[in-house]
């Protein structure tokens, strides 16, 4: 007998000898199948590397069977590009699975090659960047269970002909299709009875923004394994059919975007396979939420934009599987149900924009799982409790804004390890903020404390924060700024402490947080009266805000990449450096107004070339506007209120882009610039107080946009007959020198723009196109109510007329009751004759009206007493007569509106009426088309309103008749006026 080490030798031998019998020879890849991989790498430049050496079946992405031939390819995200015509890639014909998705073929159309594949199980060209018509050839792959030839948004594929039809017809083994930003083009719901009539064994249906149209068919519901339906970002404009509740296997059914209208169906929430229910932003379909939910696997919810409000259901706390719950903007009310700290496995909770009240709730169940929380923009009230946020070590976001939440600090948030994003701006937290408190949010990044009653010194444990990008404190009562220790904020790049009560030096510290990578820095409304010395402004420095300080002294100069400089409402009195201009060759935004400065403009303000907006108004500059002043991407210039002479520059580009000139009150003189008429854009025009001379100028209709025209105090002349005013909303040339006749077509053109703002409330600004932070709100000057009114927002529902102090004659135009929306309306102190038009009655919100020192005849129209809003009325020293109508508004004005008009009486004048006094009757046309006399006589009236009657609306007998038949009248008829009151 063998030794027993013997034995145990041999037996490993003859193992080893066995088991080399069974190698497999799919290990050996074919020569051809390693040769067309090859001649696909060299054509396509695979980034994992294919090793000539080395067996193709080894090869990343390659899977091989026992043959050596090649069945698998995943080059999911390899950087490949160029065209696949042609490719050796078609010629692999054992493939079954392919995937080339993520990739680059940039521009490229699917190749019909692809046919060649009549093998493939598993297809995958998603994210490939090819565009074009799908070709036929697809419809022979028959074998295909996974197809997904999801587009990109830059590149789109789309389906037309072939049709969808005739390329899924044939492939009645697909599982699992993928079509999303594909534009798919059919007639109404076709496409959903086509994928229901050839796909019966559909799984999974994904197709998000396929310019799909509606209504949503019920025909997908028969598709009995059918469980995952992802159709969002189309236009079904439908409502949701129940049948869809009816999928036995319905695990996903996400439809975001789709215009969807009706009541939500409570049988959806009734399937107890569904995980998944996404709804998002569909704004017309309509709750509430069932009282009991059977949907009891249910992951996500997501409802986030629709109209499901009402009060939250108790049984929201039955679907314990949640982890996403999101109801931001659904117009939910009352308070967060109780029943929602069952839900353990939360993750992500978003409540956010609704009417929820009472408290913030307890979501300790949740603790091991909550990663974000955001309860914003909702009525909630009452403190904080400690104990409610102790242990959620995985809560990175947590946002409770805008709610009316009171208290101190909380300063449980800060013990929070995980949270990196802490929102409590906009509520009613108040007090001084513990600054010795323990901290160990080191990961906090975000913080904004906005917009609450806090106070004190600014705590120092924020500057602690090492991760801090963006911090938010304004619009507080925080006092002090300084700090005794030293400052780690190194990644900071957003601070706003706009708005608070920060006084003395600005530290100079503040420059060197973020180790030079500060971005963002707000201090504007504080108090602050200098800069502390030695300072450096950061280097990358993009927006630097100090307007509305007590800054004196010299202007600082910021770094030259500031994209957004503010230093306006300060103490500055020196002049503008020479060379200020060269540090704003990045700048976009230059507002330096209400200061002191002096001196010319600088002509270096010409190199600041990519400037949009420039306001240097409200100071004491003096000297000529730079003849460069004018570039070709400004788009707002303000040098309101200065002391600049000379004439006005008619140096206006060709791609003039300003949208707002503001030249006012300053001794600017010559006519206005011809070159004017190349900027399209304008929507404010002011010359007001100047010294310009010149006549009213027809080209001046063309600037289309033109919301505001203001050239008041000026040495204007002549008559304007050729004005147009479709799109005025504000137009003031009091004070000027025109002559001649209102033309009627001036207000019928003023009503239309004014009548069609009435359904939107917005104000004149200025936005750059490309980005936001580049605002500029529009301002004006009005002479509203008797006194000069500074608007600082201007809303374009706010219309006036000033055509006051000029030597315009004739008549009002009755044309003058199209101004529907009109506010004010000034007149006055011209030569203006004729009646007061009996059309004024119609101007309903009519606040202020001025035809003081006219020569206006007849009596005031009963009309006038009906308009609810006229505050400020002013008819003196003109010839009107008769009785003063009585209301419940004009009872409220004095005799000084009335004065100088001899023939006037009653109240509030000391003077009586007669018996037959009366205020003249109406005679123009009501709204409905009928006379305004009534004749209410028998005989004599038939033959009164026969003689008479043509006469009276004879426009040169009006007078006459006025003067002679109204006491007749007055006997025999009632007065509009009367008949709305009986009415």
């Amino acid at each position: 007998m063998m030794p027993a080490q013997i034995r145990l030798s041999l037996w490993l031998l003859l193992s080893i000898l066995i088991s080399s019998l069974f190698i497999p020879v799919y290990n050996q890849c074919i020569n051809d199948q390693q040769s067309l991989l090859l001649a696909f790498e060299n054509d396509h430049s695979i980034a994992a590397g294919w090793d000539p050496s080395v067996d193709c079946c080894q090869w990343t992405g390659i899977t091989c069977d026992t043959d050596g031939r090649v069945t698998g390819l995943d080059l999911n995200s390899q950087s490949i590009y160029g065209s696949l015509d042609s490719s050796s890639l078609f010629r692999l014909g054992f493939l079954q699975s392919l995937n080339l998705a993520y990739n680059n073929f940039d521009p490229a159309s699917l190749p019909s090659g692809f046919g060649n594949l009549t093998r493939l199980a598993y297809l995958n060209l998603s994210n490939a960047n090819f565009e074009g018509q799908v070709p036929v050839e697809f419809s022979l792959l028959t074998n295909l269970v996974t197809l997904d030839l999801s587009s990109g948004l830059m590149y789109t594929l789309y389906i037309e002909n072939p049709d969808l039809r005739m390329l899924i017809q044939n492939l009645t083994e697909l599982k699992h299709l993928y079509l999303d930003n594909i534009n798919i083009f059919t007639h109404g719901y076709d496409w959903s009875i086509v994928i229901s009539s050839y796909l019966p064994n559909l799984q999974t249906l994904s197709l998000t923004s396929c310019n799909l149209s509606g209504p949503l068919d019920s025909s997908l519901a028969t598709l009995k394994n059918l469980s995952f339906i992802r159709l969002d970002g189309n236009n079904f404009s439908s409502v949701i059919p129940e049948s869809f509740a009816d999928l036995p296997n319905l695990t996903v059914f996400s439809i975001q975007q789709c215009n969807l209208s009706g009541l939500l169906p409570y049988k959806i929430f009734q399937v107890p396979t569904l995980k998944t229910v996404d709804l998002y932003s569909n704004e017309l379909l309509e709750g509430p939420l069932p009282d009991t939910m059977h949907a009891l696997e249910l992951e996500n919810l997501i409802l986030s934009y629709t109209r499901v409000g009402g009060r939250l259901p108790d049984s929201i706390g039955s679907l314990k599987m949640l982890s996403r719950l999101e109801l931001s903007g659904c117009g939910f009310t009352g308070p967060i149900p109780a029943s929602m700290q069952n839900l353990t496995r939360l993750q992500y909770l978003d409540l956010s924009a609704n009417q929820f009240t009472g408290s913030v709730p307890s979501f300790q169940l949740s603790k091991n799982h909550l990663v974000q929380v955001n309860l914003s923009e909702n009525n909630l009230t009452g403190g904080i409790p400690y104990s409610h946020w102790e242990g959620f070590d995985k809560l990175e976001y947590l946002n409770l804004a805008s709610n009316s939440l009171t208290g101190s600090f909380p300063q449980s948030f800060l013990i929070l390890k995980s949270l990196e994003g802490l929102y409590l701006s906009d509520n009613s937290f108040s007090g001084r903020i513990n600054d010795s408190l323990n901290v160990s949010s080191y990961q906090l990044s975000t913080i904004d404390l906005s917009s609450n009653k806090f106070e004190g010194p600014v705590p120092g444990f924020i500057f602690k924060l090492g991760a801090l990008s963006y911090l938010k404190l304004s619009a507080n009562k925080f006092t002090d700024l300084h700090l005794s220790e030293a400052v780690n904020l190194s990644r900071l790049e957003s601070f706003d402490l706009s708005d608070n009560q920060l006084s003395g030096e600005i530290p100079n510290w503040i420059w060197e947080v973020g180790n030079g990578f500060l971005r963002f820095l707000n201090l504007s409304h504080n108090k602050f009266s200098s800069l502390q010395k030695p300072y450096t402004f950061p280097y990358l420095l993009d927006v630097l805000d100090l307007h509305s300080n007590n800054l004196e002294g010299n202007i600082p100069v910021p770094p030259k990449r500031v994209y957004i400089l503010d230093y306006s409402s300060n103490n500055f009195r020196s002049s503008i450096p020479v060379d200020f201009g060269n540090v704003l060759t990045s700048t976009h935004f230059f507002r330096i107004s209400n200061n002191k400065l002096v001196g010319p403009i600088p002509q270096s303000i010409c190199n600041a070339s990519r400037l949009d907006v420039l306001d240097l108004s409200n100071n004491s500059l003096s000297g000529t506007l730079p003849s460069c002043l004018v570039a070709e991407t400004l788009r707002v210039l303000n040098l309101r209120e200065n002391n600049l002479t000379g004439n006005v520059l008619d140096v206006f580009p060709e791609r003039c882009t300003l949208q707002t000139l503001d030249l006012s009150s300053n001794h600017l003189k010559g006519p206005l610039p011809k070159s004017l008429v190349k900027c399209k854009d304008l929507t404010v025009l002011n010359f007001g107080q100047n010294m310009i001379t010149d006549s009213f100028q027809c080209w001046l209709n063309s600037l289309s946009n033109l919301h505001l025209f203001v050239i008041r105090s000026n040495r204007f002349h002549g008559n304007i007959t050729c004005l147009e005013s479709n799109s005025l909303q504000i137009i003031d040339i009091a004070s000027n020198r025109f002559s001649g006749v209102l033309p009627p077509t001036l207000f019928t053109g003023f009503g239309r723009i004014i009548n069609n703002t009435q359904s939107k409330l917005d104000y004149l600004y200025f936005k750059h196109p490309a980005n936001s932070a580049i605002y500029y709100q529009d301002s004006a000057s009005v002479v509203f109510k008797g006194t000069s009114r500074k608007f600082e927002k201007i809303l374009d529902i706010f219309a006036s007329i000033d055509f006051s102090n000029n030597s315009f004659q004739g008549s009002i135009p009755v044309t003058v009751g199209d101004l529907k929306l009109i506010q004010l309306v000034n007149l006055s102190h011209n030569a203006l004759s004729g009646p007061l038009p009996v059309s004024v009655g119609k101007l309903i919100n009519l606040e202020s009206l001025d035809l003081s020192v006219d020569k206006l005849r007849g009596s005031i129209p009963p009309q006038l007493a009906s308009l609810s809003f006229l505050s400020v009325l002013n008819l003196s020293y003109n010839e009107l007569s008769g009785r003063i109508p009585r209301g419940s508004q004009f009872d409220t004005f004095r005799d000084s509106s009335f004065i100088g008009n001899q023939g006037l009486c009653g109240t509030p004048l000391n003077k009586s009426c007669s018996v037959n006094a009366t205020s003249e009757l109406p005679r123009e046309t009501d709204e409905d088309g009928s006379d305004l006399y009534v004749s209410i006589g028998v005989g004599f009236v038939v033959g009164f309103v026969m003689i008479v009657g043509p006469i009276v609306f004879l426009r040169k007998w009006r007078t006459w008749c006025g003067n002679h038949v109204d006491g007749l009248l007055s006997r025999i008829v009632k007065t509009k006026d009367e008949r709305t009151r009986s009415r």
